[in-house]
């Protein structure tokens, strides 16, 4: 999943990311891109942009402290009727 598209490198310094975001740089006609991604492991996203024809430069982890149980979560209603 793409949280940040095209976006500055810098923002994987967020620590509102969750703990499962990359920092994906990649080649896009002779500009260097950067991604912010979540995904299982590195192999899934450099699968991700090598079938989509990127050159993969680089994936690290980015400095996101968040469970990713809990990130962007929004609480469901109560199954209980309110009167």
């Amino acid at each position: 999943m793409i949280l940040h598209k095209n976006c500055e490198a810098d923002l994987a310094k967020d620590k509102s990311l969750p703990t499962d975001s990359f920092l994906v740089s990649y080649m896009n006609d002779d500009l260097l891109c950067h991604d912010i991604v979540r995904s299982k492991n590195q192999v899934e996203v450099f699968d991700y942009y090598y079938d989509n024809s990127y050159i993969v430069k680089s994936i690290k982890w980015t400095e996101g402290i968040i469970n990713p149980k809990s990130y962007d979560y929004t609480p469901k209603e109560s199954k209980k009727k309110r009167k």
